[in-house]
């Protein structure tokens, strides 16, 4: 299938495995070169093994924690030393799941850092790559649950919640320049 990426430059945060590794699978075989934003260097390599076999033309594999807002910069930083551009983000990560009595306030922080500010940490940082683009993209995966509630993963679908809200809102602020925003919601 020809999605019409071929030479676009494309950011997959939580690259290295499920939804964030087909993701970043289907753009390197459309010709996409991608970076790969992960927490472990072993499935980074893998993965970036994978995505050149599938025909990405360039591959970057990068560590970076999302809870750390200077992790992130470092990794687009160095996304922006190779490419000087980016046409496509799509940040695909999320917190765990828990019950309402059993979570801490630590573990519901940990959930909005990873569920909501992990999106803001890497949007913020990379806006300027996607606004040196020709054209350019961001899609964050929330979650069907911010519509079909579960006792089970509450803080999970209160992060995610917020982030549909925050995608939203980049949505109607980066239309007039150009750059495309849109929340999918995998169910």
């Amino acid at each position: 299938m020809d999605l019409g990426l071929a030479g676009a430059r494309a950011i997959v945060t939580g690259g290295s495995k499920g939804m964030g590794r087909a993701i970043a699978e289907t753009l390197a075989a459309d010709g996409a070169s991608v970076a790969v934003f992960a927490r472990g260097q072993a499935p980074l390599d893998e993965t970036v093994e994978q995505l050149k076999t599938l025909g990405a033309p360039e591959v970057l594999g990068i560590v970076a924690d999302l809870n750390d807002t200077h992790s992130v910069e470092e990794a687009v930083a160095a996304v922006g030393r190779q490419w000087g551009e980016l046409n496509i983000l799509v940040h695909t990560t999320g917190p765990g799941a828990g019950y309402f009595e059993q979570m801490s306030d630590e573990e519901w922080q940990e959930a909005f850092s990873l569920g909501t500010m992990s999106a803001v940490r890497v949007v913020r940082a990379a806006l300027p790559l996607l606004r040196s683009a020709e054209w350019a993209r961001i899609v964050t995966l929330s979650a069907h649950s911010i519509q079909r509630q579960n006792p089970q993963i509450v803080a999970y679908t209160a992060a995610k919640a917020a982030l549909t809200s925050v995608t939203k809102n980049l949505s109607k602020s980066l239309a007039p320049e150009g750059i495309l925003v849109n929340c999918v919601c995998p169910g």
